[in-house]
């Protein structure tokens, strides 16, 4: 039997970070690893988890090496010291353009055109949540205002997805928050539906347990755990697991020995063993 795909066929290009179980969590069916390069990514957990350390290392990495720059909307406030480090630590070395206008409208407007820019290889919002509608602006405390937010990320996810239909498009990060539903029945993220469908990569965030407490080490560097929710181009409910350096960002080194001590092959004492050393 032969079937052939007439047509200009999508190809998944892929990234390998060097990170083992991140890698991994991104395998498809042929066994290929790497995270998957042009698409839209949801990052989201509950608060103060490392969803914004963890989204800058993965865009400084992507933006190595494509040699590309950085396209950042950040609604909610950052620290410009800890971004660089965070980049720099990712070995990226280029431009992050900081989009910042009157409106949130205008905001993700400006996004979807540097995202058409061939130079700019990742885009990012930060966050979902932290949108305010002119109409909300505008208002007074206490008018209705449902559904605007819902609103807006379904136009900005259509315009994205024409975007990333192109080959050469860009990985576009959407930050988001977790928050309990109303009568304490599982979890939700606000922004509506429809970039729920849209986004091709959903991964939800954690600090990382162990033995009934936070992997958190005294210089305040923390382990996060990250699930794949959704993968278009892969499996879905692989878990991965990032060493985050107080301070500096995602540190290769570090995650590797903490994944092999996942994996069984490293002692976790005072003094770390690999093997007989």
């Amino acid at each position: 039997m032969t079937i052939n795909i007439l047509g200009d066929a999508p190809t998944i290009k892929r990234l390998e970070t060097g990170l083992y179980s991140f890698d991994r969590a991104f395998e498809n069916r042929a066994g290929e690893v790497g995270f998957p390069l042009g698409k839209g990514i949801e990052i989201f957990g509950v608060t103060y988890c490392g969803k914004s350390t963890i989204t800058y290392g993965l865009a400084g990495l992507i933006a190595a090496a494509q040699e590309g720059n950085i396209a950042l909307a950040d609604l909610e406030g950052f620290d410009p010291d800890f971004l660089i480090t965070v980049l720099e630590n990712a070995k990226f070395s280029g431009d992050v353009q900081y989009i910042q206008t009157e409106s949130d409208e205008d905001v993700l407007d400006k996004l979807v055109v540097f995202m058409k820019d061939k130079n700019y290889r990742v885009g990012i919002l930060d966050s979902i949540g932290a949108i305010s509608p002119i109409s909300e602006q505008e208002g007074a405390i206490g008018e209705a205002n449902m559904g605007r937010r819902a609103k807006i990320m379904a136009q900005f996810t259509r315009k994205s997805i024409k975007i990333l239909r192109n080959p050469d498009a860009p990985s576009i990060f959407m930050v988001n928050h977790s928050y309990p539903r109303i009568g304490g029945r599982g979890s939700d993220t606000p922004g509506g539906e429809v970039k729920k469908y849209l986004a091709s990569i959903r991964i939800q965030v954690k600090r990382k347990y162990f033995k009934g407490k936070y992997e958190e080490y005294p210089d305040g560097s923390y382990v996060i755990e990250g699930k794949v929710i959704k993968n278009r181009w892969g499996y879905k409910d692989r878990i991965f697991w990032l060493f985050v350096l107080s301070g500096k960002g995602i540190h290769k080194g570090l995650t590797a020995m903490y994944d092999g001590f996942m994996e069984g092959v490293v002692g976790k004492k005072k003094v770390v063993t690999i093997g007989d050393k």
